[in-house]
C-alpha cells in the first residue's frame, strides 16, 4: 500500500522555475530560497532530459518556513475549518479521528505544518492553488531508505548515472548540505485525481518534501518521465484514414486517365452496355 503511493503521479510541469519571487496576497506562498546547486541539477538533469527513450522533467526546490499575511490567513482559515468540525461531533471526536499524516490536526503545529507544505505547492506551481487541500491530502513517509531507495532505481542510479559519472552522489551530497537529511522529515503529495493537477500518461512520477522544522527549511523535489513517442489512437485512425483517402483518390485518378474516350461513336449514335464495355475493355 505505501509504494502504491510512492509510486507517484504524473507531474504536468509546464512552468518555468528559474526565477521564484516573494508574492504576498493571493493564495500563501512561501519565500523561494535560491540555491545554485539545486537550480544546477533542475537545469541539467530535470529540465526535458533524454534518458534512453524517456524524457524527465522536474524540480528541487529550497523554501523558507517564514510566516507572511497570506500564510498567517492561511492558518486562520484552516483552524477555522477544523475547529468547525470538532464543534460539529464533539463526542465522537477522539484520538483516532484527530489524527493525520502530518499529526493530530486539532494541534497548532499540524496545521502549521499542512499551511507549509499547501504554501509550497502553490510556489513552485503557480498555475494551481492548493489553499484547499487537507491533512489527509499527504503521505508520511517514516523510512528515509524508501525514498533514497525510489529516487536512485527510478532516476539516478542507471541513466543518469550512466550519463553524469558520480551524480547519484553529487545529488544526496547535494540535498544533505542544504537540508540536512538526518533532521529532516518526508512527505508526499497524493492527490484524487493526479492528472487533474499534474497531467497523465507519465511511464514514473514522483514527489517528496524533506522538511527541516528546527532550521525552517522545506525541499521540494517533484519528478515525472515520459516516453518520447506516446501512442495516440485517435491519431493513428486519423493517419490510417487519411492514407485510405488518398490511395482511393489515386486509384480514381488512375481509371479517369486510363479509361479511352468514345470518340468513335457515329454522331446522334446513343452508347450500348456493349459498346461501352468494349472502350473498357479496349
Amino acid at each position: 500500500h505505501l509504494f502504491h503511493y510512492l509510486s507517484g503521479y504524473g507531474f504536468h510541469l509546464h512552468c518555468s522555475h528559474s526565477l521564484k519571487p516573494f508574492i504576498e496576497g493571493g493564495s500563501s506562498k512561501m519565500r523561494y530560497l535560491p540555491t545554485p546547486e539545486l537550480q544546477h541539477f533542475t537545469s541539467t538533469c530535470l529540465s526535458d532530459t533524454s534518458l534512453g527513450e524517456l524524457i524527465v522533467q522536474g524540480f528541487i526546490e529550497a523554501y523558507q518556513c517564514k510566516a507572511d499575511r497570506s500564510e498567517v490567513k492561511l492558518f486562520k482559515s484552516v483552524k477555522k475549518k477544523v475547529e468547525k468540525l470538532i464543534s460539529s461531533s464533539p463526542t465522537t471526536f477522539t484520538k483516532r479521528m484527530a489524527s493525520s499524516p502530518l499529526g493530530p490536526i486539532n494541534h497548532a503545529s499540524t496545521i502549521q505544518l499542512l499551511v507549509q507544505l499547501i504554501s509550497t505547492m502553490n510556489s513552485s506551481l503557480p498555475d494551481h492553488d492548493f489553499s484547499n487541500l487537507q491533512a489527509s491530502d499527504f503521505l508520511r513517509v517514516n523510512n528515509i531508505d524508501l525514498v533514497v531507495n525510489k529516487i536512485n532505481d527510478y532516476l539516478l542510479n542507471h541513466s543518469l548515472e550512466a550519463k553524469y559519472h558520480g551524480i547519484r552522489k553529487r545529488f544526496w551530497d547535494m540535498l544533505d548540505s542544504v537540508v540536512n537529511l538526518k533532521k529532516c522529515d518526508l512527505y508526499s503529495f497524493v492527490p484524487d485525481d493526479e492528472s487533474e493537477v499534474f497531467g497523465s500518461g507519465q511511464v514514473w512520477t514522483m514527489n517528496f518534501f524533506f522538511v527541516n522544522k528546527s532550521a525552517k527549511k522545506i525541499v521540494f523535489f517533484a519528478c515525472s518521465a515520459s516516453r518520447k513517442f506516446r501512442y495516440n489512437p485517435a491519431e493513428v485512425i486519423t493517419k490510417t484514414l487519411k492514407k485510405e483517402v488518398e490511395s482511393f483518390e489515386e486509384e480514381i485518378f488512375k481509371v479517369e486517365v486510363d479509361t479511352p474516350m468514345l470518340t468513335s461513336m457515329p454522331k446522334g449514335q446513343k452508347p450500348t452496355a456493349m459498346s461501352l464495355s468494349e472502350a473498357w475493355l479496349a
